[in-house]
């Protein structure tokens, strides 16, 4: 696309758009574009899809659900006075113009222009036209909040916990002289279809806690290559049929 437009049907007026190559304007349509947009930025902000709130006094950001001052930069979410009242929509009272700071298509308390000591809004009640609402003052003049220190000894150390990995073997024996079936048919528990070489059963465990779904494992003491295997599930080799010395292992 090259370009936006707006006005009626017999006359449009192209808006710039960033990056867009843009066709040479008489100077009276660039005056109108630029009007069109500063009122487009004062809606938007009116309307609260643009919130800039700074502390006069400072230059920080306040913080969102209380005041500074008087209350004239308040832009929080408060919407009920401090007699339990509801406020009235600015827009439907009409008093304040949208483009006065703070006002828009809302009922949120505002103190427009600074003109009362602290937030209110009109009220949705004909017996009080407006009320103050219970909108807290910002503590500390709206300072940062000290950062929390640890009180002493509430820590081990000032050294960042270093992991001691448990001596424990996250094993324990389930079958001595047994030996888990590779598989049967179709279905096969041993995972990855083939063994593996390690020293002992700590090292078999090693390697099968690094396979996803691993439950049982064997080792075979006697073995001379392949003595580890990883097991989903545990279907026992029968008895005549075992050799090597293997122990199956659960892992816990």
């Amino acid at each position: 696309f090259g370009s936006s437009h707006i006005g009626s049907s017999s006359q449009s007026v192209p808006l710039k758009v960033a990056g867009c190559h843009q066709p040479t304007r008489h100077p009276a349509m660039v005056a109108l574009s630029r009007g069109v947009l500063v009122a487009a930025a004062a809606v938007a902000l009116a309307e609260g899809l643009v919130v800039v709130r700074k502390s006069n006094v400072t230059g920080a950001a306040a913080p969102f659900d209380c005041y500074l001052d008087n209350g004239a930069d308040y832009v929080g979410l408060k919407d009920m006075t401090a007699s339990g009242r509801t406020c009235k929509n600015w827009m439907k009272d009409g008093t304040y113009s949208a483009l006065v700071k703070g006002m828009g298509n809302h009922n949120y308390c505002r103190n427009p222009e600074g003109s009362k000591a602290k937030p209110w809004c009109f009220t949705v009640d004909p017996a009080a036209p407006f009320e103050l609402c219970e909108v807290p003052e910002c503590p500390a003049g709206g300072a940062n909040p000290e950062p929390w220190v640890a009180p002493p000894g509430s820590k081990s150390s000032d050294e960042p916990c270093k992991y001691t990995p448990p001596d424990k073997p996250g094993f324990v024996e389930y079958e001595p002289g047994r030996a888990c079936m590779d598989n049967r048919g179709d279905s096969w528990w041993l995972i990855s279809n083939s063994n593996f070489t390690t020293p002992d059963a700590r090292g078999c465990e090693d390697q099968c806690k690094t396979l996803p779904g691993t439950k049982f494992f064997t080792h075979w003491a006697a073995g001379q290559g392949g003595n580890c295997g990883c097991y989903r599930d545990c279907i026992l080799v029968a008895k005549d049929l075992t050799v090597d010395s293997p122990t199956v292992y659960k892992v816990v």
